[in-house]
């Protein structure tokens, strides 16, 4: 536990982080923009660092070692020394990847064919003590190895229920696609492994802007010559949504759930997503519409042809899914319908 010093840009970024390590009992110092820390656990700072806001992240440097704060020369010094987050932050994780490991949970989400009653597909989700999306945002070595570790823990998982006729979505965050071919290459090598077929696999591309159309376009043809199915989460949510859709041709695309909550009470969300089914299905291009948790939500967006339903008025997602005992819920309540 060396001594650290922390250095903003802004004030206020400074004082952010001082508010949450006091929150948790941890003592620093702050010196306008410069926060000194004596002491703090691995966990402590963990906490401390996906609690701050990305502005913070990005705004923040970071010395270790020995200075004096009586002394403005040593002061001075280490601050010059200060380097970005990143590689202490990484440490950080990757020294406790034991406990985010052992703690982490896999769930599957049911996903309905609302045409012939009964569930087409499980989206896997990843739940670690740690959440995934700040280790992506503040270590990106050990955040790929995560990512990579969920995905593949879904599978070994998933192999034990999933039926031929069942689809598994998979997410998979472009950060991490910097060569897809080789990424794509071992996952497919691994579905052999836990006797799952290609065909039986949906790409979920996330937050896929990050990507550039060429290599997309590569990726999703790649992809489909081995049978994997693609499909783009949060379709609807801005403009560059329906850009990609058009530009990229996925196999289904997710409608986003903003769009869906409550759409029986607004006629513009009721204009929208009815647009976007009709120009998916005027490109033969399947349609999910995610986050449905009420009745008139469902009746809503079957009366506007949706393919598929996810959201909780089927089912949270679960550990273990009893696929027989889901089929018989999903039909009761299409039946209702």
């Amino acid at each position: 536990m060396s001594r650290k010093l922390f250095v903003f840009r802004e004030n206020i970024h400074a004082e952010e982080l001082e508010k949450i390590a006091e929150s948790i009992g941890v003592k620093v110092k702050r010196i306008q923009n410069v926060v000194i820390m004596d002491t703090a656990y691995d966990e402590e700072l963990i906490y401390i660092f996906t609690e701050l806001s990305e502005d913070a992240l990005k705004d923040m440097r970071v010395y270790e070692g020995n200075f004096r704060e009586d002394s403005c020369q040593s002061l001075i010094k280490a601050v010059a020394k200060a380097e970005p987050a990143e590689s202490l932050i990484d440490r950080l994780i990757f020294n406790n990847l034991g406990k985010v490991f052992v703690d982490t949970k896999i769930f599957f989400h049911t996903i309905v064919d609302v045409r012939q009653k009964e569930i087409r597909a499980f989206e896997a989700l990843c739940r670690p003590p740690i959440k995934i999306v700040d280790l992506i945002n503040i270590g990106k070595s050990t955040s790929e190895f995560s990512e990579n570790f969920c995905r593949y823990a879904a599978l070994k998982k998933a192999s034990q229920f999933l039926r031929d006729n069942l689809l598994l979505f998979m997410n998979f965050h472009p950060r991490f696609l910097n060569d897809p071919l080789k990424v794509f290459g071992d996952f497919l090598s691994t579905l052999y492994t836990h006797d799952v077929k290609p065909n039986q696999i949906v790409v979920e591309l996330t937050e896929y802007e990050e990507l550039n159309v060429f290599a997309v376009k590569n990726l999703i043809s790649f992809l489909k010559s081995e049978g994997v199915k693609v499909a783009l989460d949060d379709v609807g949510s801005g403009y560059s949504g329906l850009f990609y859709l058009s530009e990229l041709n996925p196999d289904i695309i997710k409608i986003d759930m903003e769009l869906i909550r409550d759409i029986h009470k607004h006629n513009l969300k009721k204009v929208i997503v009815n647009y976007l089914i009709r120009l998916a299905h005027d490109s033969g291009i399947l349609v999910v519409s995610e986050g449905v948790e009420t009745k008139e939500e469902l009746e809503t967006v079957i009366y506007m042809g949706t393919d598929f339903v996810q959201g909780f008025i089927f089912s949270k997602p679960v550990e273990n899914p009893d696929v027989d005992k889901l089929n018989k819920r999903v039909k009761e309540i299409l039946n209702s319908v």
